[in-house]
């Protein structure tokens, strides 16, 4: 899948229906906006397409790793080698545990969120290289290197590589294994001289209706209504779109590129354009609580689809142990 450009470079500018599209670093202040209503619940039988179209009024931020005060792969993120770091680990993390409610502070949702985004998922995403080529986009699980991503690669594929979006840094990548029914692959980076790579947070979709009803007892921004945020980049470019969306069902049955696909989350979003699909779909807090498979809809009327991170945890980890099971 190649994933289309973004070349936006405007200015930040304020639209009559209080977003805020906006290109900068850390210290950019988005708005406190609301999403819209949210959208209509998907009619039976509907068939989904990989790419949505639309940018209507979009929360957007482009981010460019230069202006970004993280590391990732090797960098200021996560310190290397140092007395007392945490052994490196191969194991697929489980769903996070605790209270992962979101508390506002006086930066306001939204300047809140991107935060967040920037903090913990971004140093932990990597597009994936095929022949030269993006195919896609991975999130990094563990700290030796192992990648989800919904690329399907045959199993022998060579040639592969995964890019840190943050950093730049390129390693080789090889196929632990796929999972053709899910859409979803494990793959293998090698080349980092026992250090650590840097992953992202993973959170916990089986707690999405706890969390936001607490998080809509701290903040009157949220007011009856779950927000989350579809990440995703371009090709190989080193930036990220982060879009604000509405949740609005936990367990939709849709039809993603023929195959019947149950238990999606279903966003109401600004836009999907390609190069959300394959990547993380977070909470305010910044933890991915999903991995967006296909978007519907358009203009101001679309829909984004995510498999739960639950549900992609467990197949990341059944991949892995067939993979340790058969070597």
């Amino acid at each position: 899948m190649q994933a289309s450009g973004i070349t936006d470079s405007e200015e930040p500018r304020c639209g009559q229906d209080g977003t805020t599209e906006l290109t900068a670093g850390l210290d950019a202040a988005g708005a406190g906006t609301e999403p819209g209503d949210a959208g209509r619940a998907l009619e039976p039988g509907q068939v989904l397409r990989r790419t949505g179209s639309g940018r209507g009024a979009r929360l957007a931020t482009y981010v460019a790793a230069a202006a970004l005060a993280l590391g990732a792969g090797f960098g200021i993120a996560k310190v290397i080698g140092s007395p007392g770091a945490p052994a490196i680990s191969s194991a697929i993390p489980s769903p996070a545990k605790g209270n992962d409610a979101f508390i506002e502070d006086d930066n306001l949702t939204a300047q809140d969120n991107q935060t967040n985004i920037l903090q913990t998922t971004a140093p932990g995403l990597v597009h994936i290289i095929s022949a030269g080529k993006a195919v896609g986009i991975g999130m990094v699980l563990t700290s030796s290197g192992k990648v989800l991503t919904t690329y399907q690669p045959a199993r022998e594929a060579g040639n592969l590589a995964a890019k840190y979006v943050v950093s730049g840094k390129t390693f080789k990548a090889t196929v632990i294994g796929t999972d053709a029914s899910a859409g979803l692959a494990l793959l293998q980076m090698e080349g980092s001289d026992g250090r650590a790579f840097s992953t992202l947070a993973v959170g916990n979709s089986a707690t999405l209706v706890s969390a936001a009803y607490h998080s809509k007892q701290f903040s009157y921004h949220v007011p009856g209504q779950v927000l989350d945020t579809a990440v995703g980049t371009s090709g190989t470019q080193d930036a990220l779109a982060i879009d604000v969306g509405t949740l609005i069902d936990l367990n939709v049955a849709a039809t993603v590129d023929g195959k019947s696909r149950p238990g999606l989350l279903q966003s109401i979003l600004q836009s999907v354009p390609a190069a959300e699909i394959g990547g993380p779909l977070v909470n305010l807090n910044g933890q991915v609580i999903g991995i967006t498979v296909a978007g519907a809809g358009s203009g101001l009327d679309i829909s984004g689809f995510a498999m739960p991170i639950n549900q992609a945890l467990a197949i990341a980890a059944r991949i892995d142990a067939t993979a340790q099971n058969s070597s």
